[in-house]
């Protein structure tokens, strides 16, 4: 794999190539769809319709919870399986696609001390940025990824409550925070139904959306994007809005929500959060745009984005994707959407 200095992962005519295939595969509507969307700098929507049909990189995450990551570090390096590290997370690593399955096959991977999570993955919780001592509501928490980096960040000083309304994916998340050592109680409930006795009783909530997933799509997997149509979309943005209001309803005054899609389209992104600016963003105990945590790379153009005076948007919402023409990194970066709000009133978080 190149290191970060080195030329771009793929040329300029490998993109065009890849860029074309992924349009005749993938539904036309996405596609029109999404170049409408970055009309202005079209060459980012090919990069991302590209980015469907390439063998991009992955990202690796050392886990501190079951043991000491420049060990681990050492001991795939052995192995040949280290990967690059990521400039922004001393815990991150990028990996050929190609190597995931000989990683999952090594000790440090049995011992839970390395998992596959994807690097926007992980900008989710940095954008959280949580704390010891705190209590924090991962409000569609399954399968557990994010829920035990906020673990691994606090040292499991933390009390989690990590929500998920199906009761499969929450036994599957068990079993994953009982092998990373991730510490967290674990609750079986629509996400749009915070119980009354949690209103105002967390300190930072996580609402990793359903979405489309237009993000992850595969051109090459009819499968990843057979189900997408601008009706589902819609659907789903309107459960989004519901999960978002549940969060500022259990988020004390003073504390932090931070609202993520793995998809690309303004319909489950920015509307989304417009909505909730407009009903809760007025009034002593209101909503505002925070901006995220310093470290946070920068993104793609917004779309649309919310703008109130009082709290611009560019400093708290980032709207990732792959860019296989770049470095590692780069190449690395899922179709992703982080937003960052805060309750009004209060002592603030940190």
């Amino acid at each position: 794999m190149p290191s970060p200095d080195s030329n771009p992962l793929f040329s300029t005519d490998q993109v065009r190539t890849a860029a074309h295939v992924a349009a005749e595969l993938l539904p036309a509507t996405f596609v029109e769809r999404l170049r409408s969307d970055f009309t202005p700098s079209p060459e980012i929507a090919e990069r991302l319709l590209a980015a469907t049909a390439l063998d991009l990189p992955r990202g690796l995450r050392l886990n501190p919870l079951r043991g000491d990551p420049h060990q681990t570090i050492q001991e795939l390096e052995g192995l040949g399986l280290a990967g690059l590290p990521v400039s922004w997370a001393a815990w991150g690593r990028v990996i050929p696609r190609s190597s995931s399955r000989a990683v999952t096959e090594t000790d440090a991977w049995r011992d839970g001390r390395v998992v596959l999570q994807s690097l926007t993955s992980m900008l989710a919780v940095m954008g959280l940025d949580p704390h010891p001592g705190e209590r924090i509501l991962d409000l569609c928490a399954a399968p557990g990824g994010k829920t035990s980096l906020i673990a691994a960040l606090t040292g499991n000083d933390v009390q989690i409550i990590a929500n998920d309304r199906s009761r499969t994916r929450c036994m599957r998340m068990r079993a994953m925070l009982g092998m990373l050592g991730a510490e967290a109680s674990i609750r079986t409930a629509p996400g749009e139904r915070i119980p009354l006795r949690d209103h105002g009783t967390f300190d930072r909530v996580l609402v990793d959306a359903p979405c489309s997933g237009e993000g992850r799509f595969r051109a090459d997997d009819p499968g990843s994007h057979a189900k997408w149509s601008v009706k589902s979309a819609r659907r789903l943005a309107s459960v989004q809005k519901s999960l978002l209001h549940a969060a500022i309803q259990a988020v004390r005054p003073g504390g932090v929500i931070v609202y993520s899609t793995c998809t690309l389209g303004r319909e489950e992104n920015e509307a989304v959060l417009q909505r909730a600016l407009a009903r809760y963003g007025e009034g002593p105990t209101g909503i505002a745009l925070d901006s995220l945590p310093p470290g946070i790379p920068e993104g793609l153009p917004l779309l649309d984005p919310p703008n109130p005076p009082e709290s611009p948007a560019e400093p708290a919402v980032r709207r990732f994707g792959a860019n296989p023409e770049g470095d590692h990194q780069d190449a690395a970066m899922e179709g992703f959407f982080v937003a960052r709000l805060r309750k009004k009133g209060g002592m603030h978080v940190a």
